[in-house]
């Protein structure tokens, strides 16, 4: 099977761009790491403003660069062979104003161990209490190793970027979900 690094679509323009309102108490990487969310006590707000841009994506711009989707997309990821946490996401426009729109940040807790050195391009920095860390410019992932996971991140301190199978592409494409892109890696 194939695999892909999934990534936002950079090519399109005046695509909303969302603005986190009230996320001071949350770490940047808390929907980064593979894991569960439990802080539901506080509500998450983005903003957008429509002179940065008024198109709604399916996958859409955030400055967190978190994984946030549309509710089409969050039934298709439902439908896919995966773990992922849904926590809901208010969204208003620049004057206040509630947008009905549904839109989620999609958490990925699904972590494999299954970066494939032999197949990745990557530099060893040794970190004391952690070991070694891998910065990987070109990812290769063993097959065997993905636990048939269609959407997952990687283990060893690979989480961040998040990785899909072609079931996934193959879904989205169909469905014509946009603001997203594939990067075909290595298979071993």
């Amino acid at each position: 099977m194939r695999y892909y690094k999934l990534s936002m679509d950079m090519e399109r323009e005046k695509d909303i761009i969302l603005h986190c309102k009230n996320c001071a108490d949350i770490d940047l990487n808390t929907f980064s790491v593979g894991k569960y969310y439990d802080n539901y006590g506080i509500s998450i707000m983005f903003y957008y403003d429509v002179n940065e841009g008024n198109v709604w994506t399916d996958f859409i711009a955030n400055d967190k660069g978190w994984f946030i989707v549309s509710e089409k997309l969050r039934l298709i990821l439902q439908e896919l062979n995966s773990e992922i946490q849904f926590i809901d996401i208010l969204i208003c426009d620049n004057d206040g104003v509630t947008v009905e729109k549904k839109y989620y940040i999609a958490n990925i807790v699904k972590v494999v161990d299954a970066l494939c050195l032999n197949k990745s391009d990557y530099f060893e920095t040794y970190i004391e209490g952690r070991g070694t860390i891998y910065t990987v410019s070109k990812y290769g992932i063993y097959e065997n190793k993905t636990e048939g996971a269609d959407i997952f991140k990687l283990d060893n301190w690979q989480q961040i970027p998040i990785f899909v199978s072609e079931t996934f592409k193959k879904a989205i494409e169909l469905n014509k979900c946009t603001g997203i892109s594939f990067q075909e890696i290595a298979v071993e």
